[in-house]
């Protein structure tokens, strides 16, 4: 027996939240033939046509469920205006919406990726809800508690109690790995600033869930369940007809290939001769030297990465699983504001099978187009030991939802 009608609460920062619970929802759809999802989340919706074209199954609401997070680049952050978007954020009004409409729409399961005020309408609707992410937003804010001015940081410290107390209101955190602890499950001391000593995660918690109990349903204990990496899998396309794709000409088909995830810096460096570079996501405007490749904005991105001999791109979760279930080095560029990387640096040194695998550029070499020593010295090294280890395509989440909430139908 399957939930009937899912909502999935999606935060709008970053592709990441949205692929991983993409491919999720995937699972469901092929798994249970009778089962509606609704995907709740401001992002675009260019980024759910792959889920909506795939099912009518799925509709899309677009309402605002929390505040944005404000990147000028991949790697940097507005921490002012993410903060002041925090703070103008009425969470009480989205709290009040989102419980009306989960009443209103036979609604049996909330799913939560990462936002706090659905949790809350959740539990006071009385419908399970379970977070499924490796951070929440509590940590994030948090962090930010030594960047802004001083007469912010008392209403940037309120903001962050009430996330963590929406957090609270969660029943299960289905824990991805690259997890930071969640204040709202584990008593974690904030602000999170003081999790990081010498650029490296350094915290211990103890595992005592608290609160320990549901808050809309006390006979239910509440969770948190370690999944594995979930991660969209490439698919059977093949390397000619990728190459192809990319148009990459057959004289240098044999060539090593960087994939790079990031906008191209100007000039663009000088690829050594026996590579070539394919740039996703973004479309430089400069006159590109031999053997730079533009990717189709709508290639499946873990193909590419199947054939590529590296990859450079920021540290984020959907790039991070994708590499690891493609077992292909990281080059990568940090993201010090975002207390989320030092999760994601601590699951990339310590993944079964892809130790020493990855390396950090600093933004200043990225930037003066420094890199390709790094890109080849990294492709060049031997791996050691088995392949990496093995990532989710959704399947294995999925049983873990079920069961759970087949476990909260027998409570009363």
């Amino acid at each position: 027996m399957s939930p009937s009608h899912i909502a999935y609460y999606i935060s709008s920062h970053g592709y990441g939240h949205a692929t991983r619970a993409i491919q999720l929802c995937h699972s469901f759809l092929q798994a249970y033939d009778g089962i509606r999802i609704t995907v709740v989340s401001q992002a675009s919706s260019q980024i759910f046509l792959p889920l909506l074209n795939a099912s009518d199954r799925v509709n899309l609401r677009p309402v605002t469920i929390d505040s944005a997070v404000i990147q000028p680049t991949p790697y940097s952050l507005d921490v002012n205006k993410t903060v002041q978007n925090l703070l103008d954020l009425n969470k009480d009004d989205v709290v009040k919406q989102e419980e009306d409409w989960l009443k209103s729409h036979d609604i049996d399961l909330v799913l939560v990726d990462a936002p706090y005020a659905p949790c809350t309408a959740a539990s006071r609707a009385g419908i399970l809800s379970m977070l499924i992410t490796n951070f929440s937003f509590a940590e994030v804010f948090s962090y930010f508690t030594s960047m802004v001015e001083p007469d912010v940081q008392g209403l940037l410290s309120q903001a962050v109690d009430e996330a963590v107390k929406g957090y609270n209101h969660a029943d299960i955190w289905l824990r991805l790995p690259g997890w930071l602890p969640n204040p709202g499950f584990l008593t974690a001391a904030l602000p999170s600033s003081t999790w990081i000593s010498d650029e490296a995660l350094a915290i211990s918690t103890e595992e005592a869930i608290t609160p320990e109990f549901s808050l809309s349903r006390p006979s239910f204990r509440r969770k948190i369940i370690d999944t594995p990496l979930i991660s969209r899998p490439a698919t059977a396309t093949s390397r000619i007809d990728l190459l192809k794709m990319l148009g990459i000409p057959p004289a240098l088909q044999a060539h090593k290939i960087l994939l790079l995830l990031l906008p191209l810096p100007e000039p663009a460096p000088q690829i050594p001769s026996d590579w070539v570079c394919v740039v996703a996501g973004s479309t430089p405007t400069m006159l590109l030297p031999d053997r730079y490749f533009i990717a189709p904005g709508d290639i499946h991105i873990p193909d590419v990465m199947k054939i590529s001999s590296c990859v450079m791109a920021k540290l984020g979760y959907g790039t991070v699983s994708e590499v690891l279930a493609a077992d292909v080095p990281l080059v990568y560029i940090p993201r010090r504001q975002f207390v989320e990387e030092y999760g994601l640096r601590n699951l990339v040194e310590t993944f079964s099978g892809y130790e020493n695998r990855a390396e950090r550029l600093e933004i200043e070499e990225f930037e003066k187009g420094y890199w390709w020593w790094m890109v080849t010295e990294l492709a060049s090294r031997e791996k050691s030991g088995e392949p990496a280890g093995l990532v989710d395509d959704g399947d294995a989440i999925r049983r873990i939802v079920v069961e759970e909430w087949e476990t909260w139908k027998t409570l009363v």
